[in-house]
């Protein structure tokens, strides 16, 4: 986990000080090139998530401790994936704001793929 804190920083120090200046638009939010350019910056990945997955990760944000109550803004998201650290970091995008940040371990994107390959597990026990 400590290399999703490490990917949230490096993206934070670039993001932060354009989201203390952005007077137009929700806030906690930047023009979706900022995080962009910062993840291309360190070899990583910009990915834009299908609406199934976009869905899936409004509902753990919305339930996340580490995360404002509510539901996140706009209506689609992006995974940064930075290469040789594990998990990554998304935004979820309102037009072309890049809008709350969320950390994402590894065990988040495997489940995330699964939704977006329909793969169902039936762990735990039957009731």
């Amino acid at each position: 986990m400590s290399s999703n804190r490490a990917l949230a920083l490096a993206v934070g120090l670039t993001v932060l000080p354009q989201m203390a200046c952005a007077a137009d638009g929700p806030a906690r939010c930047v023009d979706a090139s900022v995080p962009k350019h910062a993840a291309e910056a360190r070899h990583g990945k910009w990915i834009e998530l299908t609406s199934d997955r976009w869905q899936f990760l409004r509902g753990i944000y919305a339930m996340n401790p580490q995360t404002p109550p509510g539901l996140p803004f706009g209506d689609k998201a992006a995974l940064v994936e930075i290469d040789g650290r594990s998990g990554g970091l998304v935004f979820f995008i309102d037009g072309d704001k890049a809008c709350t940040p969320m950390a994402v371990p590894n065990e988040l994107l495997t489940m995330m793929n699964d939704v977006a390959t329909a793969k169902i597990s039936h762990e735990g026990s039957p009731l």
